[in-house]
């Protein structure tokens, strides 16, 4: 479980740096960083959920902070724009890359 944290923190963070060294060179980054936000968001709220898992019944204890970190995560994926937003960003940009 922990490993799978690992790697879904790792590939949203390979995403926002694809998504800046675009920006860096001039080129046009919407894809990237849409991909980015919308998986971060995902990673995030399968991360904390992974997290309350791990530390069992208490992780549902204000006393520790896997309780709010659950509460946090959800806000990524409403902040900036919904999910559901980021999709048809992706899928948008997506196809204009081939067409």
């Amino acid at each position: 479980m922990l490993a799978e944290m690992a790697m879904r923190y790792e590939l949203a963070k390979l995403a926002v740096w694809r998504s800046c060294a675009d920006y860096d060179e001039g080129r046009r980054n919407t894809y990237y960083a849409s991909i980015g936000k919308l998986y971060g968001a995902i990673a995030a709220n399968r991360n904390a959920s992974d997290a309350v898992q791990v530390f069992g019944g208490n992780g549902y204890n204000k006393e520790y902070p896997v309780e709010k970190l659950m509460r946090d995560a959800k806000i990524f994926q409403i902040y900036e724009g919904t999910d559901q937003i980021q999709k048809l960003i992706i899928g948008r940009e997506h196809m204009l890359k081939y067409m």
